[in-house]
């Protein structure tokens, strides 16, 4: 993720920098047993799908609507589907009974119908590489509790993808009368979830309030309610941690390591809570990792069209570096755009070692052999000077992308940052204008299928492999393991992309990243982790008695 160096200015209180980012104290809406989370993103609508710029729902958004699977520890379990059997152009689920939404309406499996059937009318477009969804042809409530979804083609990853949190359950009720809820929702929550939202509990841009849903079949460890506090400023987060204004910031998306050492320092005058001292913090790391931090470079794009100059960069940076220094040691180095335990991934690739000497080798090869005033590159004319694009919501991206600046400066080449919004950055990236981008994966269980399928269809990955010969095959091999169940055929399909993409040295992976959470350990016990990527399970927040 992308960040300025955190910059801490002591003279400035807490209550300041909060008014600045235009929220209120969290003290204004804070019950002494309420806990309060820190998010950088605002909600644009309560929904599992929302739109780019206003996904802070996203976060929470498997507390209040829960899928037909989920996966646990890897392994696939149930939800609101009890159990489930398969052909290869159908897959039967069994439903969970006695499971209602928070608006009355009774889970069946024609809300499930409902629902799948208005995802594929309102947001086609943005499943279409989700296969379990976009490639049903017909849904079929076989009774009152059995929905069958029928497919032209086998699909090799549904449970995989139904478990996504997109595709949460919504009560039928949201799509009557024509209504499409998707972007633009935001009165009363109505999912079968262990939580939900009332409109009149929130201020929007500022904070939402989280309730339990006492009907919830389930096991609710968390507490009885806690408020989403919107805080955009990455600074103001962190001294709003030190201050006890927010009880929890949890995520890599918004966390960076920095701050992570700031509020482990002791509390400043200034950061005072009102009893005159700073609270206990602890800073907690899950076991596993989930995305690759990975850099994408444009094979499209006039300057690295040329593979010597991705080569080029490939060899540039220095990966331990950043890791010990931008991500404190705290990640584990990547040589592979997927760790080899991923489903279909062990294949044997050779790893880019960081080799200054062959980098510049490799540049004066491509003909960028003369240096002007300023030490940069030139070739007939033109400087060596390469865009890179980051989402400025995300701050660990900027950190690294300023390392990596450092690193290619030692080699005269020149990077440009340039940080948007979520929405921006995806037009500014689709249109080809930008040399270098950060474009992390999904995690399991969405990776690798989800990220690969995605490669076929608009966006940054698209572009940039638009300049390789062989996207025509890397495109058909996607449709290919995206169209059967034969486990030969899709793992030489992942076989010839993931060997591709790394002899065409078109992602430079950085690291595989953990997931983090700090919180105060006076109102907090325990955080344990989800499955999902940058989404807090607060059924399994342990507050203290």
């Amino acid at each position: 993720m992308n960040t300025r160096k955190i910059r801490w200015i002591a003279a400035m209180s807490v209550a300041a920098l909060i008014a600045v980012s235009g929220c209120k104290k969290a003290s204004e809406v804070k019950d002494r047993d309420e806990l309060i989370v820190g998010e950088a993103v605002d909600f644009a609508s309560y929904e599992p799908i929302g739109i780019m710029d206003g996904l802070g729902f996203s976060h929470y958004s498997e507390m209040v609507y829960e899928t037909l699977v989920r996966f646990e520890n890897g392994e696939v379990k149930p939800a609101l589907a009890e159990r489930w059997e398969h052909d290869e152009h159908s897959w039967t689920f069994h439903l969970r009974r006695g499971v209602t939404f928070t608006d009355g309406e009774p889970f069946t499996a024609e809300a499930v119908k409902v629902n799948i059937e208005k995802m594929q009318e309102f947001v086609g477009d943005y499943l279409g590489y989700y296969g379990a969804v976009s490639r049903i042809s017909a849904v079929e409530a076989a009774d009152e509790y059995t929905v069958r979804f029928r497919y032209a083609e086998p699909h090799p990853a549904v449970l995989q993808e139904l478990s996504a949190s997109a595709f949460g359950m919504l009560s039928p009720r949201l799509f009557e009368n024509g209504n499409n809820p998707y972007g633009s929702y935001t009165a009363d929550t109505a999912g079968t979830g262990p939580y939900e939202i009332k409109a009149a509990n929130c201020v929007a841009g500022q904070r939402y309030r989280f309730t339990k849903n006492q009907q919830w079949y389930g096991q609710n460890g968390g507490p009885e309610s806690f408020t989403v506090m919107i805080i955009p400023d990455a600074d103001s987060r962190a001294l709003a941690l030190k201050a006890g204004e927010i009880d929890i910031l949890f995520g890599s998306y918004q966390i960076t390591y920095d701050m992570l050492e700031q509020v482990r320092m002791p509390a400043q005058t200034e950061m005072a809570n009102q009893n005159g001292a700073g609270v206990g913090l602890t800073v907690r790391f899950s076991d596993k990792t989930y995305i690759t931090r990975n850099l994408l470079l444009n094979a499209s794009a006039p300057l690295t069209r040329d593979k010597q100059v991705r080569l080029a960069l490939e060899y540039a940076i220095n990966k331990d570096e950043i890791i010990n220094t931008v991500l404190h040691g705290s990640e584990v180095k990547a040589d592979t755009l997927f760790t080899r335990d991923m489903p279909y991934c062990d294949v044997a690739l050779p790893p880019y070692q960081y080799d200054k000497a062959r980098a510049v080798s490799l540049l004066e090869q491509a003909g960028w052999t003369e240096l002007n005033g300023k030490g940069i590159r030139m070739r007939n004319g033109t400087p060596l000077q390469l865009r890179a694009i980051y989402q400025s919501a995300k701050p660990i991206d900027e950190q690294i992308l300023t390392a990596v600046k450092g690193q290619l400066a030692d080699i005269g080449i020149e990077l440009v940052l340039q940080g948007y919004e979520t929405m921006t950055w995806f037009d500014t990236g689709t249109s080809g204008a930008f040399e270098l981008s950060v474009n992390d994966t999904y995690g399991f269980p969405q990776d690798p299928h989800v990220f690969l399928t995605a490669m076929a269809d608009d966006g940054l990955d698209k572009t940039s492999q638009a300049g390789l010969v062989q996207k025509a095959r890397i495109d058909a091999c996607i449709a290919g393991m995206m169209s059967t169940v034969n486990e030969d055929a899709i793992r030489d399909d992942y076989r010839f992309i993931l060997t591709t993409l790394h002899d065409e040295a078109v992602n430079i992976p950085i690291s595989y990243a953990r997931e983090m959470a700090v919180y105060n350990s006076e109102k907090v016990k325990d955080i344990a982790f989800a499955d999902n990527p940058y989404s807090l399970d607060m059924t399994r927040v342990i507050v203290w008695p």
